[in-house]
């Protein structure tokens, strides 16, 4: 128990501290400030201008020059005399009359300075006379309030009244202190007992328990400081306002608040029914996105069939009406945005669009290139590809790249503009109504009879595992070179994923089928026939260690 005490004592001495330290700034601000608001255009007159201040409290602004005397000279002689006056003792009458040259402020009779038409500020349409009456007023509330600052009697309420405010405000930071780690308790073991319910699954993952618990402590410990500073902030301003001198500071504090209060209200108020037309909007736009995912669902599912978009194309369609949804709701919602016709507003939305301009030319290349992939259904998943010089069967065809997964199980990213500018081989397409035709090619010798090889090769292809019989293997004499016929075989593969180990297999064979028959495999690009064949005599071909081997290609390989 003593550990809570001695904890809340210490979150409110913070509390405290952070809270003065800062409002000494704003103290600082309103000393510097203590008059009434001034116009942009009065500020920029300020060096031509000064203000009159009898004890702490502004009284009047001068501006005209006075036999070559300026405004800053004239205010320190008036507050100057004023003080000469205030020192002779009596009682202080202040009283305010017409003169030829504008009009004077006197003191029991005596004048105590003279507001002229060119003290006036041109702006506004304030006699002479209107602007030494309230100047008189203001010099009568601080000339009263110097008299209660030198009487000692008057200050003791205020220093009675400053200790009960302290003791009040320490009592308050103690209780705050203590509902927030109440609150905070509370949340944290709400938070251990029922994470699931509380928050998302993935805010679990991402931030683990204590993170998932900062979502619940988090907002209550910011609204325990919040109310820490305005405790602190009305405790200031109802001390400063307790004693003559600072009483202007104290009544400037309150002022401000007031001021932010009824702004921040005023504009809530005026931006309430944009707000409300923006929620509108929003509300509307979901709602329509939500149809558009129950109508494409059931188009991928096939159970809607329209002629401008299929199952496959239905994913990037999707997403694209989708996006022009979002982006019609937000332009409709722009001008509903409160501080959107702001400069402020207007310059973050140039710099935002700018950026994505010059950071999105490459997303949007590659983006335009995953549509044109999907609507002319170049690729499509599950089929067997050749790009460039990667195979493999096509996973997935996104907006900005295309994945391939190869034979050797290897997951390939390929940008969608590369394949755009890229042959693509699609040995799928075809194939799902016909038998992929896989062609290889040897070079023999024109000594070598023709008809022989067109045998050899077909015979290898009739003993190669996976080659399928319908259609019929054929040869065809693609070319007749200086020195050799160039001979491609043409079988059909039912499997496209199979078609490099069909063809491995199928290479095999047609060694083994020319050795068999003592025809080498050579091309005869030489000066002088060699002495004997080139060829592989037939009990070598099973020699240790090859007896033991595996085909290369995994499909069952049998000596013939």
């Amino acid at each position: 128990m003593h550990r809570d005490q001695s904890g809340a004592v210490a979150a409110g001495r913070r509390v405290l501290l952070a809270g003065i330290t800062a409002l000494a700034l704003v103290v600082v601000a309103a000393h510097a400030d203590a008059r009434p608001a001034a116009s942009a255009d009065r500020l920029k007159v300020e060096a031509s201008s000064a203000d009159i201040h009898v004890a702490n409290r502004y009284v009047a602004t001068l501006r005209a020059n006075v036999y070559d005397i300026g405004p800053a000279a004239r205010a320190a002689d008036i507050e100057e005399r004023i003080g000469e006056m205030v020192d002779s003792g009596g009682k202080l009458v202040v009283t305010s009359e017409a003169i030829p040259e504008g009009a004077a402020i006197l003191i029991n009779g005596r004048i105590a300075f003279r507001i002229l038409v060119a003290d006036l500020d041109p702006d506004t349409t304030e006699t002479p006379v209107h602007a030494a009456g309230a100047a008189a007023q203001r010099l009568e509330l601080a000339l009263r309030e110097l008299a209660e600052a030198r009487d000692a009697r008057t200050l003791l309420p205020a220093i009675g009244l400053t200790l009960l405010a302290t003791s009040v405000l320490a009592l308050l930071l103690w209780g705050l202190a203590r509902i927030r780690r109440a609150v905070v308790s509370r949340g944290q073991i709400l938070v251990q007992r029922k994470t699931e319910q509380l928050a998302p699954s993935w805010v679990g993952q991402l931030f683990g328990r204590d993170g998932a618990q900062a979502f619940v402590t988090i907002p209550v410990r910011i609204a325990v400081w919040l109310l820490g500073l305005l405790f602190v902030y009305q405790y200031t301003g109802f001390v400063l306002r307790q004693f003559p001198y600072t009483r202007p500071w104290g009544e400037t504090l309150r002022a401000n608040l007031f001021a932010a209060v009824g702004g921040f209200t005023s504009s809530l108020l005026h931006a309430l029914p944009g707000l409300l037309f923006v929620v509108l909007i929003f509300m509307l736009a979901r709602a329509i996105v939500r149809a558009l995912r129950v109508f494409f669902a059931a188009v991928k599912s096939g159970r809607v069939h329209v002629h401008w978009v299929d199952e496959v194309t239905a994913t990037p369609t999707e997403r694209l009406v989708i996006v022009l949804v979002w982006l019609f709701a937000l332009v409709a919602a722009y001008p509903y945005i409160p501080g959107s016709e702001s400069e402020a507003f207007k310059g973050v939305g140039v710099f935002v669009g700018l950026m994505l301009s010059i950071g999105s030319s490459g997303i949007v290349n590659q983006a335009v290139s995953g549509l044109m992939l999907m609507y002319t259904r170049l690729l499509r998943p599950g089929e067997f590809v050749r790009i460039g010089d990667t195979e493999g069967t096509v996973t997935a065809v996104g907006f900005l790249t295309t994945r391939l997964e190869t034979l050797r199980h290897e997951e390939v990213s390929i940008p969608n503009s590369v394949i755009a500018s890229t042959t693509t081989r699609n040995y799928s397409r075809l194939a799902a109504d016909d038998t992929l035709l896989v062609g290889t090619e040897v070079t023999i010798g024109y000594d070598t009879p023709w008809r022989l090889v067109h045998a050899l090769l077909l015979e290898s292809a009739a003993r190669t595992p996976g080659v399928e019989q319908s259609p019929p293997p054929r040869v065809q004499q693609s070319g007749l070179m200086d020195s050799y016929v160039q001979y491609t075989l043409l079988v059909g593969v039912a499997d496209p994923r199979q078609r490099l180990l069909v063809l491995s297999e199928l290479h095999g064979r047609i060694q083994d089928a020319f050795n068999e028959h003592g025809v080498q495999i050579m091309t005869p690009n030489y000066e002088g026939d060699p002495e004997s064949p080139k060829i592989v005599p037939r009990e070598d071909w099973f020699k240790v260690p090859a007896a033991a081997a595996p085909a290369a290609s995994g499909l069952e390989d049998t000596p013939r």
